[in-house]
């Protein structure tokens, strides 16, 4: 069911299940050199560091070779001949996350119903929910499901 609350543009579910996406971002253009920016700044710390970026081509209006990112440039690649609305993250220890790509122009349902579904599918109680509020970005956890995790022998 869709209620028009959910605030976030970005759901992460980090499984490492290879049979599973890693997540869903919903950006706000199609301008990948702008949006990028916007993707680090919501993106965990918890998660890694993101070392590269390959995209999939149809999905944007730029195809930058490298973007800035706080004073760091990252560089990105696309995939050939490529429509598959997903972006490619290799991290900094060489872990590669799949995150689908819902497009700008998608209603607000539409872009909900699909971030809802990788929430839905996250098998792991500390998945990592971006979220963000009226007074900037924050993490978002469920502190009881944080010690259950912990309780059993992982930490988040």
């Amino acid at each position: 069911m869709v209620t028009g609350t959910r605030r976030s543009r970005l759901e992460l579910n980090l499984s490492r299940d290879p049979s599973q996406i890693d997540g869903a971002w919903w950006p706000e253009s199609r301008h990948l050199g702008d949006q990028l920016a916007t993707l680090f700044a919501l993106w965990p710390p918890k998660a890694g560091r993101i070392a590269r970026v390959l995209y999939s081509p149809p999905d944007w209006d730029d195809r930058p070779h490298a973007v800035l990112v706080g004073s760091r440039v990252v560089k990105t690649g696309c995939f050939p001949r490529d429509d598959t609305q997903c972006l490619v993250l290799t991290m900094s220890n060489g872990d590669e996350l799949t995150l689908r790509i819902i497009a700008p122009a998608s209603s607000q349902a539409e872009a909900i119903r699909v971030l809802d579904e990788i929430a839905a599918d996250t098998p792991d109680p500390v998945a990592l929910r971006v979220v963000l509020d009226g007074l900037g970005l924050r993490d978002w956890h469920d502190e009881g499901d944080l010690r259950a995790w912990d309780n059993e022998g992982g930490h988040p």
